[in-house]
């Protein structure tokens, strides 16, 4: 047996496969190999309605098919995502689990739940993160904790410069926008970086409290996950105990590199997070 190369020259191919059953008759393309299950209708259209499900969040959250408090009609939908009634009328009530939707006979699909969009880039100096929040309602924070104490050894592996027996300022407050709580947030700020700051101070978010001490923030790293909430983190986000959360954990740097804030926060499931310009990894020789 032969295959034609590329460049048209004959190149020997491989031996008839020990595995081959007779002729006629199908056979895998190597021994062992296992063939893929034909797709179902019912699993195409699963996918299809998920799918479709998601497109719809994506538009509930942009506003881009929401009148008002109510979602566009069907007939709209229907015109502008190309999809059967039945489809559609099942992807909205996935929306109406997630708790996004209410339909109401006489009125309509109602849009009910809240969606905040956060720019992940630090704030501009002397700004807030208020500025960088598109949802409704004013951004505050209500404190829980404030004291200096020895650094957690666990925070220590994130930061820099961290000697034996240095101490951090841990804060911890409760995010609320427009009279929502919708995220914890725990800060271990080094206590070189916290000079002279007071509770009383912390009167905006810790971004504010930053700058009006002329702490020099110049980059951040990001990591964000999922979890359940937890009893007391359900209490707090006013949720259900077992709600997926977002979990992320950050460590501030100066302009020099060096990590001298580490936070842990659990946010809202309605949290969204922008993130835009990233840039392509380069190839590492």
């Amino acid at each position: 047996m032969t295959i034609q190369s590329v460049s048209g020259q004959s190149v020997p191919g491989p031996p008839p496969a020990r595995h081959q059953r007779a002729a006629g008759k199908p056979t895998g393309p190597w021994p062992g190999a296992r063939r893929g299950r034909p797709r179902t209708a019912g699993a195409e259209r699963s996918l299809v309605v998920q799918r479709l499900h998601d497109l719809l969040r994506v538009a509930i959250f942009d506003r881009s098919i929401v009148v008002g408090d109510r979602l566009a009609d069907e007939a709209v939908l229907i015109k502008q995502f190309d999809v059967p009634r039945d489809v559609l009328r099942e992807a909205l009530s996935m929306l109406a689990a997630d708790g996004l939707i209410v339909r109401r006979r006489g009125l309509g699909t109602l849009v009910v739940g809240s969606s905040f969009t956060v720019d992940s880039g630090l704030p501009v100096p002397e700004g807030d993160l208020a500025d960088q929040i598109r949802g409704p309602g004013e951004l505050s924070t209500r404190l829980l904790h404030w004291k200096y104490e020895p650094v957690p050894a666990v925070v220590v592996a994130h930061l820099d410069d961290v000697r034996e027996h240095d101490r951090c300022l841990c804060m911890e407050y409760v995010m609320v926008l427009g009279g929502r709580p919708v995220g914890l947030i725990t800060n271990y700020l080094l206590a070189r970086a916290a000079t002279g700051m007071r509770a009383d101070d912390f009167r905006g978010d810790f971004y504010q409290l930053l700058d009006a001490y002329g702490v020099d923030m110049a980059s951040y790293d990001i990591q964000l996950g999922t979890q359940s909430a937890e009893r007391r983190i359900a209490e707090l986000l006013d949720i259900d105990e077992g709600d997926p959360i977002i979990l992320f954990e950050q460590v501030i740097r100066d302009s020099g590199g060096a990590g001298f804030d580490f936070a842990l926060g659990r946010l809202s499931r309605e949290v969204r997070f922008t993130v835009t310009g990233i840039g392509r990894v380069s190839a590492v020789a």
